[in-house]
């Protein structure tokens, strides 16, 4: 099943001034245009209110990407649109704010590698010279060693070189890897300078203030494996832009994100979808978006060769087999964080979980690092959530009712017919996600 849903709240009594939250979880760079596809089809559900009347966004990751202009009032259709340039609030969103190389390390450390080794010799010869003592007491002590070999006499010959010395290993070639391939402060650079354009602000409190919303961010600190929730009431160190640089720096994909001289990595690291910031804030409905989730069918298509293995996910090599990896050990977590809440007798809520269907083959096999898929993410990601609240759409209705919130299966039917008949022209589908509610 695409929806997983915890109901405890009595919906029976109306509750439409209860605070409502969305929740988007991680899924790398198709993740997020597929998160966004899927709002759009949850969107147009909705009859009466938008994704973006929400009262309280978390965003984890790439999440963190869509949560920040959704709580700036941008609806999905415009983010879309930020993909091929037309939007009206974005600029267009390039592979260059994704994939900017690492190049300060991959020059600097080589450099700094090579004149470290360079100095090497040199360094300690001048400690050698420094101590004339030495020079004599080592053969001294060298002989007494090989004429009677013990430890006392070992130590005694190599004690007082390597106090002069110092440590005698040289630089480690380890030390010319980078922290991470590609740097994503071009990232922040983007969200920033979009915020200015739209007239919005960077801080967390004021936005808060000027919308009405809050927006919460997570990451991890790398020194220290905290982690560390950005937003009002909580840690405001960083502007919002940061807050999503530091969120998105995926490990050894991306160099950790260094905000004021703390290094900050993933916040999917530790969560897959902090449902526990939502709640603590006070939030009874709950929508949680999470993209990255394993694979369960008994074939799987690998992305590269577009080849069909049956039963057998280590044929499509090391990548197919992380990839399932990651996405289990997340999709675990979330399924964990759910069951609490569920025997959580304090927690009288509900919270509705959408995500790709397990036999999602078509997601599944997209390369959750390239760009070129994001229109076809953000297809598959409308086409998900619609098949997703279908399945139970009567359970789903009756939830948003009771929080006052109506929805209509109309408009998203007519779009899903549409995509369906066009889905091979990437123009034509662009068209239709990008249509305004």
């Amino acid at each position: 099943m695409g929806i997983t849903i915890v109901q405890k709240s009595d919906l029976q009594k109306k509750k439409p001034k209860a605070t409502k939250a969305l929740i988007l979880a991680g899924g790398a760079v198709t993740g997020g245009s597929f998160k966004a596809g899927g709002l759009k089809a949850l969107n147009d559900y909705l009859v009466g209110f938008q994704v973006t009347d929400f009262d309280l966004y978390v965003g984890i990751s790439s999440g963190s990407l869509l949560a920040a202009p959704l709580m700036g009032g941008i609806p999905p259709h415009s983010i879309l649109r930020s993909l091929d340039g037309t939007s009206k609030h974005f600029t267009q969103l390039r592979g260059w704010h994704y994939y900017r190389p690492n190049i300060d390390e991959f020059i600097g450390r080589p450099i700094r590698f090579f004149l470290k080794a360079a100095s090497w010799i040199p360094t300690r010869m001048l400690r050698v010279l420094q101590h004339p003592s030495l020079v004599t007491a080592f053969p001294k002590n060298l002989l007494l060693f090989l004429q009677a070999p013990s430890l006392q006499r070992y130590d005694d010959m190599l004690s007082p070189l390597s106090d002069v010395l110092g440590p005698l290993s040289l630089t480690s070639f380890v030390d010319l890897l980078p922290s991470g391939l590609f740097d994503n402060r071009p990232i922040e650079h983007y969200i920033r300078t979009n915020i200015e354009r739209n007239g919005l602000t960077n801080d967390f409190n004021v936005a808060a203030q000027m919308t009405g919303k809050r927006l919460y961010i997570c990451a991890m600190t790398l020194d220290g494996a905290k982690r560390v929730i950005f937003g009002p009431g909580e840690n405001t160190s960083a502007t919002i832009s940061e807050a999503v640089m530091a969120s998105t720096a995926m490990p050894g994909f991306y160099r950790p994100a260094s905000i004021r001289g703390i290094d900050y990595v993933d916040g999917g690291v530790q969560e897959t979808a902090d449902i526990d910031i939502a709640i603590r804030k006070g939030a009874q409905l709950l929508v949680c978006y999470n993209p990255f989730r394993p694979y369960e069918r008994e074939q799987f298509v690998d992305a590269h060769k577009r080849r069909t293995y049956k039963g057998d996910l280590a044929a499509g090599g090391i990548f197919g087999v992380l990839n399932q990896i990651f996405r289990a050990a997340f999709h675990a977590r979330l399924r964990m964080a759910l069951k609490q809440f569920e025997r959580d007798p304090s927690f009288k809520g509900d919270i509705i979980l959408i995500e790709p269907r397990p036999d999602d083959v078509d997601f599944f096999m997209l390369n959750p690092f390239s760009l070129r898929h994001s229109v076809k993410a953000a297809q598959l990601g409308f086409t998900s959530v619609r098949n997703s609240i279908e399945e139970k759409f009567e359970e789903v209705k009756k939830i948003f009712a009771s929080y006052g919130i109506k929805m209509s299966r109309a408009r998203v039917n007519r779009e899903y017919d549409l995509l369906k008949s066009r889905s091979a022209d990437d123009d034509k589908v662009r068209k239709v996600l990008e249509e305004r509610k």
